[in-house]
């Protein structure tokens, strides 16, 4: 049992330090530095919750003064005078109508407050929101691929979420009734002896006590149902992208097992949650209970005794009734404000999360130029047991063309990643226009280079927003003919829709070679001084393949270009190929002299060619 304790007590350490961190986080928002409208609103709130606190402790006292005052002893009198009736009558009526006058303005206070608070609102969940949606966007692309997108979008609900709920409970809901309960004790201490004040007190402690210590119980499965629920999301988001995959294999059974496996982990959590919120709350009940019973008994064994009078014993009823009815929904708050900080940990711990490529302190915009590419003595690892890319060293001269090709996991897509700076190298330098891409700017880098990737990814919006996403500001004309220049124009016109044609999620509803343009058009409204095409035409036909090829060639004309590749044929016209073999540059020429070497590259076309040959002959 003391094990145990001892282990309730370890988990609330650490749950406390938890907390405490996320609050630290959440602090720049609830108190933005650039927003003084929104500082001003939550101090004249914070200010109207005191307020309103003040005028509920002051009700009671009214109310029990009235009471008092109407009691047959006070309005007869000894004499029994009719002026004696008229005069004693006429303050319990005044005390009446302040009740009355303080209750309502309370509740009009209250309703004020609310208003106030709408702003403040919606004004920070959308400052997380924002925060958290540029964060993960700065994040590396080796934690975007490590991560699923359907669990980080549950993340970022759940987490914004719990951070409006947690401004709503403690500065709210909990810190007027903080203030609420100092008034009361304070009233009861001028008003009473000790003991009354150290019932309510002493029902207060136990509450709260028993309230942290089940709540740790209930937190401590509610984190883990929290995990599991957002592992679970993601792998229904994940097998839903996946749909084709999932029916070409008639795995939808398979799917939903892995689904209701994640599903009834966090069943099972949660079930567990609830039987310790279920034993927390009947304990909670009791220590109240209790609280007022020894609260009414004492009273009323004061007013047989004659020591209180009938004032005396309204007010500690009320005031008990009026801390018991609050602190029972402060419960169910507190159970919402820990799992809110489940939520917001984890919202948090994204935040945490350092971009692996970011602007050094003194980095600067980078300079104009042509677009000349250095890749010096360049070295590159994830794991020290596995180098991809080992002293690879070349320059692309301004406006020229340069192939790399080589087999699978050469190297060839790391170099265009490392050039485009979602990862710098572990040594040497990768520079452009003889500037050093970790000393520039990485939006002045990115936004210097156009690529064309072997699987371009559509969003699931119009034809024009998608070939305009290479340049949001971009006049209707430019985008067309952006389209014209990438051969897309006409089969966007000859839809029914036109541009306005939504091509669905991925851009599933468009074939390869019609997603390949609309990516090689946006790429093109870029107007870049570079461009990468990263295995653009590998997942085409042949015949696709050569129009797409004859597009890029033209788009490329005097612009610098790498072309990452595996299919030979798409650098055939390139002034120099580099030809990849594990990590290290083992041929470089043109493609006739590289024929003629009769080295690796010559030994890749003759396979391809003959691969070629067989498929013709089929």
């Amino acid at each position: 049992m003391a094990h145990g304790l001892g282990r309730i007590t370890e988990d609330a350490e650490l749950s406390k330090a938890h907390d405490i961190k996320a609050l630290a986080m959440m602090a720049p928002f609830l108190w933005p530095k650039d927003d003084i409208a929104l500082r001003v609103r939550l101090v004249i709130s914070i200010s109207l919750l005191a307020a309103t606190a003040g005028l509920n402790a002051l009700a009671p006292v009214l109310f029990a003064l009235a009471v008092d005052r109407l009691t047959p002893s006070e309005i007869i009198g000894d004499g029994g005078e009719v002026v004696g009736v008229i005069a004693v009558t006429v303050l319990p009526l005044a005390v009446l109508l302040g009740y009355g006058a303080v209750h309502s303005f309370g509740k009009a206070m209250s309703e004020l407050r609310w208003l106030l608070y709408g702003p403040i609102e919606q004004r920070l969940k959308r400052n997380v929101a924002m925060t958290v949606f540029r964060h993960l966007h700065e994040l590396s692309m080796r934690f975007h691929i490590g991560r699923k997108t359907g669990a980080l979008s549950r993340i970022m609900d759940n987490g914004t979420r719990g951070v409006d709920n947690l401004l709503m409970a403690t500065v709210f809901m909990i810190l007027p009734l903080v203030t609420e309960i100092v008034i009361i004790l304070v009233v009861m201490l001028a008003f009473f002896d000790f003991v009354f004040t150290a019932i309510i007190l002493g029902t207060f402690v136990l509450y709260t006590v028993a309230l942290i210590i089940g709540s740790e119980w209930l937190r401590k499965h509610q984190r883990k149902a929290v995990v599991e629920s957002a592992a679970a999301h993601g792998k229904a988001v994940d097998s839903l992208l996946n749909y084709e995959t999932v029916k070409y294999f008639g795995n939808e059974d398979f799917v939903a097992g892995r689904y209701d496996d994640s599903l009834a982990k966090v069943e099972r959590l949660t079930i567990k949650a609830l039987t310790s919120r279920s034993v927390t709350g009947v304990i909670q009940v009791l220590i109240l209970g209790l609280g007022l019973t020894g609260m009414i008994l004492l009273a009323g064994n004061r007013i047989v005794a004659g020591s209180m009078e009938v004032f005396g014993f309204v007010l500690v009823n009320m005031y008990m009734l009026q801390i018991i009815r609050p602190l029972d929904r402060v419960g169910n708050l507190y159970r919402n404000i820990k799992q809110s900080f489940v939520d917001v940990e984890q919202m948090m711990g994204l935040l945490m999360e350092e971009p692996e490529v970011s602007d050094a302190p003194n980095a600067t915009p980078l300079g104009g130029g042509d677009g000349k590419v250095e890749f010096r003595d360049v070295s590159f690892t994830y794991d020290v047991r596995r180098p991809l890319l080992d002293h690879v060293s070349f320059t692309v001269q301004a406006g020229r063309t340069v192939g790399i090709v080589g087999a699978s996991g050469a190297g060839k897509t790391t170099l265009g990643r490392l050039l485009f700076r979602f990862y710098d190298p572990s040594s040497g330098q990768v520079l452009v226009d003889g500037a050093d891409l970790r000393d520039v700017k990485v939006d002045t880098v990115r936004a210097a280079i156009g690529v064309v990737p072997q699987d371009a990814v559509l969003f699931n919006d119009s034809l024009y927003y998608n070939i305009a996403f290479g340049q949001p500001d971009a006049t209707q004309d430019q985008v067309e003919n952006a389209a014209k220049l990438a051969q897309i124009n006409d089969f966007a016109t000859g839809l029914p829709d036109g541009y306005d044609t939504v091509v669905g999620e991925r851009g599933l509803k468009l074939s390869g070679g019609e997603k390949q343009r609309v990516a090689i058009a946006r790429a093109i409204l870029k107007n870049p001084r570079i461009f990468l095409f990263d295995e653009a035409t590998s997942a085409l036909d042949s015949k696709t393949e050569r129009e797409i090829q004859k597009s890029l060639r033209e788009v490329s004309k005097d612009t610098t270009t790498l072309i990452i590749a595996h299919r030979l044929s798409t650098v055939v016209h390139a002034d120099e190929i580099l030809v990849l073999e594990d990590g290290k540059t083992v041929e470089r020429g043109t493609h006739d002299a590289l024929l003629r070497d009769g080295g690796t590259y010559a030994m890749l076309w003759a396979r391809q060619q003959k691969n070629l040959d067989l498929e013709a002959a089929d």
